[in-house]
C-alpha cells in the first residue's frame, strides 16, 4: 500500500487530537532544557560521529507530552498513564547540529506509514468525541504484530517525574566507524534516577498537568543524567520494523551520558525547533525503516502548519518565558 501524502496524514491528526493552531501537531506541550553529552571510549571506536568524540556537546532537549493537544492531560487515569517523548538536538563543534527523538515504550503501534494512517482513523473520534472501541478492536485483530506496543502503551503508569522514564529511539540506525565498518544498532535513554511510579492514589492528587512544572523544579535542585546505549541486534531480529523489540539478551554499549544542567532561556526558540529523528550526521546512517523515512516528511508537514499560525489557545510550552 502507499504511503499517504504527508498533507494528509497531518489533516487527520489534526481531526483526531483537536490541536491548537500554532503548536506541533503531535508532543504539542513541551518544555526545553539545555544539558551536555560527553561520549564513551567505546562510542568513539565505533562511529566517526562528530557527539561521539568525547567532548563536551551542548545540547537542547524537550520534554513533552505526546499528544497533538497541548491541553491534554498527562495521564488518562490515575492508574494509566500516557506516552511521553525526549527529543535531543546535538549542537556539533563544525556549527551542524544532530537531532533524535525518543519515546518511553520501546516498541511503535505501526511498521508502515499506512498503518499508522489506519491506527490514526481507528481512533477518530464519534460524534460523543470518543473513539470507538469496535473500530480500535477491529484494527487490533487486522494487525495483531502491534499487539506489544498495544501492552507497552496500555501499561504505562502514570510517571512520577521524566527524570526516572527511560526513552527509546525506537529506530534502526546504522554506526559508521573510522574503517568504513558498518553496524546496526537501536538506542535508549536509561535515567540514572531509579524510576519510582506513582500509585493510583497519588495521581490522583495531581493536577491533570504536573510533569513539566515537577521537571522544573527538579532541574533546579541540581543536575538530571540519562546514559545513551546502543543495543545491537541478533541475527533475524528486524532492522526495519519499528513494530518489533529486539528482546532481552542483545550486546549493550554504552556510549556516554548526558547531563540536563537548566531549563533553556527562551522556550520559544525551543518551540521553532523541529526535532527530527533523521537528523543525523557523517558517522550515523539511517536504516531503510518506512516510519523513521516518513517522520522527516511528517515534521515538515507540521512546521509549515504551525509557522503559518498564529497561537490563538493557551501557551503552556511558554512556561512563562
Amino acid at each position: 500500500m502507499a504511503d499517504p501524502a504527508p498533507a494528509e496524514f497531518i489533516s487527520l491528526i489534526e481531526r483526531v487530537s483537536s490541536f491548537q493552531p500554532g503548536y506541533r501537531r503531535a508532543h504539542a506541550r513541551g518544555l526545553g532544557l539545555r544539558s551536555l553529552f560527553r561520549a564513551s571510549e567505546a562510542a568513539r571506536g565505533l562511529s566517526v560521529a562528530e557527539h561521539f568524540q568525547g567532548a563536551d556537546i551542548p545540547c537542547i532537549v524537550r520534554f513533552s507530552n505526546a499528544s497533538g493537544n497541548p491541553c491534554t492531560a498527562d495521564r488518562i487515569s490515575p492508574k494509566e498513564g500516557r506516552v511521553l517523548g525526549m527529543a535531543i538536538r546535538f549542537v556539533l563543534p563544525s556549527g551542524a547540529a544532530a537531532t533524535w527523538a525518543a519515546i518511553n515504550i520501546p516498541v511503535f503501534p505501526a511498521r508502515t506509514p499506512a498503518e499508522f494512517l489506519a491506527l490514526t482513523e481507528a481512533q477518530a473520534p464519534k460524534r460523543d468525541g470518543k473513539p470507538s472501541a469496535l473500530r480500535l478492536l477491529g484494527h487490533l485483530i487486522r494487525h495483531l504484530h502491534i499487539l506489544a506496543s498495544v501492552k507497552a502503551i496500555k501499561g504505562l503508569g502514570p510517571a512520577r517525574s521524566f527524570a526516572g522514564e527511560t526513552f527509546y529511539g525506537i529506530h534502526t540506525y546504522y554506526f559508521l566507524d573510522a574503517q568504513g565498518g558498518r553496524r546496526p544498532f537501536r538506542y535508549r535513554w536509561a535515567p540514572v534516577l531509579k524510576a519510582d511510579p506513582l500509585s493510583p492514589a497519588e495521581a490522583a492528587s495531581l493536577p491533570e498537568q504536573y510533569l513539566l512544572d515537577e521537571v522544573l523544579t527538579r532541574v533546579g535542585q541540581g543536575p538530571l543524567a540519562w546514559d545513551l546505549i546502543a543495543v545491537f541486534p541478533k541475527e533475524g531480529d528486524p532492522l526495519e520494523d519499528p513494530s518489533r523489540a529486539w528482546g532481552p539478551g542483545r550486546e549493550e554499549i554504552v556510549l556516554g551520558r548526558m547531563r540536563l544542567e537548566r531549563v533553556h532561556e527562551n522556550q520559544k526558540e525551543v518551540e521553532g525547533l523541529v526535532f527530527d529523528p533523521t537528523g543525523v550526521v557523517a558517522g550515523l546512517e539511517l536504516s531503510a525503516d518506512p516510519i523513521l523515512r516518513y517522520r522527516a516528511l511528517a515534521y515538515s508537514e507540521s512546521y509549515a502548519r504551525r509557522s503559518r499560525e498564529r497561537r490563538v489557545g493557551p501557551a503552556p510550552a511558554d512556561m512563562g518565558q
